[in-house]
Order: C-alpha cells, then sequence, then structure tokens
C-alpha cells in the first residue's frame, strides 16, 4: 500500500509536471507582483505625491481615539491591485485574441 502511494506521490508531483507548473508559476507571479510594485511605487504614487497634504502617500494617516487608519497603505493595495487587474486583463485579451488568429487558420 505504502509502495502504491509512493509511486503515485511520484506520477503527480514528477511525472506530469504538477510540482515544475506549480514553481513557475510561483516564480512568475512573484516577478509580475515586483513588477506592479515598481511600477505603483516608483511611477505613478510619485507623481501623485504632490497632491497629499503632507508630500507623501506613506505618510497619509488619520488618527482616532488612539488609533490610526492608515489611508496611504490603503490606497497603495487598491492601486497596486488596479495595475495587477488591468495587466492581467491585457494579458487575456492578448491570448484570446491569438486563440481566434489560430481558430481563423484552423478552419480555413
Amino acid at each position: 500500500m505504502f509502495k502504491r502511494w509512493i509511486g503515485e506521490f511520484k506520477d503527480f508531483f514528477f511525472s506530469k509536471g504538477n510540482a515544475l507548473y506549480l514553481a513557475i508559476a510561483v516564480v512568475v507571479g512573484n516577478q509580475f507582483q515586483e513588477i506592479v510594485n515598481a511600477i505603483s511605487h516608483e511611477l505613478l504614487l510619485p507623481l501623485l505625491n504632490p497632491f497629499v497634504p503632507r508630500g507623501g502617500w506613506d505618510d497619509l494617516d488619520f488618527m482616532y481615539f488612539g488609533g490610526q487608519i492608515r489611508v496611504g497603505h490603503i490606497l497603495d493595495v487598491l492601486l497596486n491591485s488596479l495595475v495587477t487587474g488591468w495587466a492581467l486583463f491585457m494579458i487575456f485579451k492578448a491570448i484570446k485574441r491569438i486563440d481566434r488568429l489560430g481558430d481563423k487558420e484552423a478552419e480555413g
């Protein structure tokens, strides 16, 4: 029974490439997030900093009853999410366009 389980595990983990695909996805996802962070932190937020009363997104927060609402952090996460969503949308559109071109070539 244990040998069969080990064999199934090897088939799943090594033979079918599931672990390799997952590892590639993690690395590509990490790099994609680094790109989004760079665009957000080094390009977009500095362009908007002059419009923030205290001069920087990181410093933008509101105090309440001894606590703090980190509005700058919330805006940063929101901006990163929008940039990520936009980039993924563009990638998705490109893949769909490539699929349509492939279908047209297959038809005729």
